[in-house]
């Protein structure tokens, strides 16, 4: 690779390094901490009106009842009943309990993915299990009776539920006779191919007629197994046809209300829990509260947690919506609700990432492995710019070849700056060189690179890919020394030794750093991204052997083709 094409990618990785450790882990920081124990003031929250404030999109009574039906600090009492019973439910995706207590989920496990204990990985982490805090609680706006539904003890067939590939969606009701009389009712509708599950709150009372009811989604989206340092979580939701709105976990303060979402999604990087409503008429509301131990005498701290609910007047007395809980895989995603696709979100290139993501799905149906797919697509990637590559190299040996006549002629116009300026642009007129060829070329790759990088730095399809001794392609080599990044620096180096050499010395000292500084700032990258890197270089390895091998054949040739240029520039300086 050029050099000048290494020092550009340099500083733009050294400035998205520089934004991730001080704007996206401080965010990703306090998320951790607001799920993990931090312990803050209820009330200094609830007093923000910044960016979390209360959006009120529309007036009358819907409004004032959906806003009613927002759970509060003091609805959230985290009380465990142990008398409640747990329901299992087993597709071949997913592992979900629900307990009898407030007929919430309890547990919500992904069947083919795993934690760091080879254990399926969890989405409802154990802190929430221990504080009482369980999934699709309701909400209604009257205190006693939210107290009611949510703790209350729920009866329902204690039979397993198993379903295989194929089978036809199985739902489980659960019921709970209200102190007022009449009953409430949830029902859980599960399918076999999907990790999508269907719920519906029913009431069969006419009094709540009339009247909203949220079900809240509060317990997070797993452990924080991913890399703070490159992914800012948080909140996305979708209105319409337009892009998804995306909300930072550090600007979610006090509560907020948006009207006739699609969807909303509490965004990790792997993987996210998303609420569709079954109904246009809805209403999304996020709101950080303070959740206390289940237990007084537990020595845990109240925490500052994200509730995403989605309230709808009840119509017949009942309310739906459905619950996707799972990877951020495209293909899922997209089969799940049109337009999901959009959670993924790979920045300013996204229009060359997203094509590259999908061909790299398409790679895999034929070699199996990711780490192949990462040396095909870079091959791919390489043959494509080879001619942009061969251009920026032959420039550069041209300007290489002219820096003797360069330094005379800046030595001879030293004084006269306009003056050396047209004397350098005739000169390089004459000789057929322009300055900046070398670096154009290559300019154009960069795009692309950092495509690749958020392709590769975000698609789950590498969490827990192995490659030869790499154990995981979307983290970073679990080996103390590391060799792949070693070997990946001593690709640059020898690189480096075939690279045309810069006149400048100053420039010439700083590239020599460059493999120890690459180095460096690959040594915690995740392995796929080191693996691209690495065949990178040995294929600009193999391409330079190549050019440097052609160059000698065709100098004679080239020498003769440039004599009468030299020949008439001298006469043009005498003439002068």
């Amino acid at each position: 690779m050029e050099k000048n094409t290494i020092l550009a990618i340099v500083l733009s990785l050294l400035v998205l390094v520089a934004w991730q450790y001080l704007f996206v882990a401080p965010q990703q920081q306090q998320l951790m901490e607001e799920q993990t124990g931090l312990e803050e003031s209820p009330r200094q929250q609830e007093q923000s009106d910044g960016d979390g404030s209360f959006v009120q999109t529309t007036e009358g009574q819907e409004m004032a009842a959906v806003r009613d039906a927002l759970p509060s600090d003091e609805e959230q009492p985290g009380e465990i009943n142990e008398l409640a019973e747990d329901l299992l439910i087993e597709t071949p995706l997913i592992r979900v309990v629900i307990t009898t207590q407030g007929a919430r989920i309890k547990s919500w496990q992904l069947l083919d993915h795993k934690d760091l204990n080879d254990e399926p990985l969890e989405l409802i982490t154990e802190d929430a299990q221990r504080r009482g805090q369980y999934a699709l609680a309701v909400f209604t706006g009257e205190k006693e009776l939210d107290r009611e539904l949510n703790t209350g003890l729920y009866s329902a067939p204690n039979t397993p539920l198993k379903l295989a590939y194929g089978d036809e969606a199985m739902s489980l009701t659960l019921t709970y006779r209200l102190a007022s009389g009449g009953a409430f009712s949830k029902t859980f509708l599960f399918h076999a191919d999907s990790y999508v599950v269907d719920v519906t709150a029913h009431f069969d009372a006419e009094s709540f007629e009339g009247k909203a009811l949220s079900m809240v989604w509060g317990p997070g989206a797993g452990v924080h197994l991913e890399d703070a340092m490159r992914f800012e979580a948080g909140l996305v939701w979708q209105r319409g046809t337009a892009k998804p709105e995306r909300v930072a976990a550090k600007k979610l303060t006090g509560s907020r209300i948006e009207q006739s979402v699609e969807w909303v999604a509490l965004n990790r990087k792997y993987f996210t829990v998303a609420l569709f409503p079954m109904s246009a008429a809805n209403t999304l509301s996020i709101q950080k509260i303070t959740i206390h131990p289940a237990n007084p005498d537990d020595k845990i701290n109240p925490v500052r947690q994200v509730l995403v609910g989605l309230s709808q007047a009840l119509s017949g007395g009942e309310c739906r919506l459905s619950v996707y809980a799972g990877p951020k895989k495209r293909s899922e995603l997209a089969r799940t609700h049109q337009g999901f696709e959009k959670l993924l979100d790979y920045g300013f290139f996204g229009f060359i990432a997203e094509p590259l993501a999908q061909f790299m799905d398409y790679l895999y149906l034929y070699v199996g492995n990711y780490g192949v797919v990462i040396i095909c697509l870079t091959i791919l990637i390489k043959i494509l710019f080879f001619p942009l590559t061969y251009k920026s190299f032959t420039s550069m040996k041209k300007m290489q070849d002219i820096q003797p006549e360069m330094k005379k002629l800046q030595e001879k116009y030293k004084d006269d700056k306009q003056r050396l300026n047209q004397e350098m642009m005739a000169f390089y007129k004459e000789k057929g060189v322009n300055p900046m060829g070398g670096c154009l070329p290559m300019v154009l790759q960069i795009p692309v690179f950092f495509a690749l990088y958020q392709t590769l730095s975000q698609s789950i399809e590498l969490r827990g890919a192995s490659f030869l001794w790499i154990s995981d392609l979307s983290s970073t080599e679990t080996l103390f020394f590391k060799p792949l990044v070693l070997l990946m620096g001593a690709s640059m180096f020898l690189q480096q030794s075939m690279t045309p050499t810069t006149a400048d010395n100053r420039q010439a000292q700083m590239f020599k750093f460059m493999p120890i500084l690459f180095t460096a700032m690959f040594w915690n990258f995740p392995s796929g991204l080191v693996l691209y890197w690495f065949m990178n270089n040995i294929l600009t390895i193999g391409q330079q052997y190549l050019i440097n091998k052609r160059g000698p054949a065709k100098k004679a040739h080239e020498a003769k083709e440039e004599t009468p240029s030299k020949k008439s520039y001298k006469q043009r300086k005498k003439g002068k």
